[in-house]
């Protein structure tokens, strides 16, 4: 990916002295640079991101390929739902054609959902992510170029949050459970393609057992959990894993003070604000701190 990211001038330059060649081809390699990276590489910013697939809709317009047209459209609303502009991820994933593949349309509606529950529209996105946890279950192995586009691993993930947002949260950890069961089964080269919903689905089920005050559950996913968050995905995304961090270690503390290991609960809430204080985790500071001095007022 890499290498097509630094030769991108190359068809820049053959779609305009070429268009009705060098346009699709263009099309193709910025399609290729949205796409999630290799395993254990640095992702491109979602600023970028977006400006490649926007750039590929755009070349895409301007040819007769309607398929590469409706995978950049769909890549464009993933771009959008990364950057935080949950809104317009929906109304992008609303201009995509009805005929597209039925790999894009549930990687498109996995989008849609998201972005619902993004803009608080939960309930919405219910039957949005239900849907495309079934339509996952039929679709065929996908080939090399579509194993970016979404999984049944990561639409469990999406139907576990939205479940737990509209406050379903038995129905949310059974499917939680669910895809960490599907995760565990998967080879390490099928792991590689959805190497981050494991993290994400571990210590989102901490959270939601602990709300239900399953502690010793919560207790132990919470080793499994820890492992998950540490490895080549703390310094290629730390973004999303510093964040998640600070969130399972608190969580744990809670569930230790509940189960009457103080010790313990301390520890974990001492972990939470170190991690907080790294750049990436500066967002649940005040979550940390407050669970610190929630422990040391008890």
């Amino acid at each position: 990916m890499g290498l097509v990211r630094i030769l991108l001038p190359l068809p820049r330059a053959a779609a305009k002295w070429a268009p009705e060649k060098g346009g699709p081809l263009l099309g193709a390699a910025l399609s290729y640079c949205v796409t999630p990276s290799w395993a254990g590489l640095p992702p491109p910013s979602p600023a970028r991101r977006l400006a490649w697939a926007e750039e590929a809709v755009e070349v895409y317009r301007a040819t007769a390929d309607a398929e590469g047209l409706s995978r950049a459209l769909a890549l464009r609303a993933h771009a959008l739902l990364l950057s935080g502009r949950h809104e317009e991820a929906c109304t992008a994933v609303a201009a995509l054609p009805g005929r597209a593949s039925p790999t894009l349309a549930a990687f498109a509606g996995d989008v849609r959902a998201q972005g619902l529950v993004g803009v608080g529209r939960a309930e919405e996105a219910v039957s949005v992510a239900h849907a495309c946890v079934k339509a996952y279950r039929v679709l065929p192995s996908p080939d090399r170029r579509d194993r970016a586009l979404g999984s049944l691993p990561g639409a469990l993930r999406t139907y576990g949050m939205v479940l737990a947002a509209v406050g379903r949260k038995e129905e949310s950890v059974a499917v939680y459970e669910e895809c960490a069961a599907l995760l565990a089964a998967m080879s390490l080269r099928e792991l590689a393609h959805v190497e981050l919903v494991r993290p994400q689905v571990l210590s989102e089920l901490i959270g939601v057992l602990r709300a239900l005050g399953r502690y010793e559950d919560a207790l132990g996913v919470g080793p499994e959990a820890r492992e998950a968050l540490r490895g080549p995905l703390a310094w290629s995304v730390p973004e999303i894993v510093l964040p998640l961090r600070v969130r399972l270690l608190i969580d744990l503390a809670r569930c230790h003070t509940a189960t009457g290991d103080p010790a313990e609960a301390r520890a974990c809430a001492v972990a939470a604000v170190a991690e907080a204080r790294k750049p990436h985790g500066a967002g649940e500071l005040t979550s940390a701190l407050d669970c610190l001095a929630e422990l040391r007022d008890s």
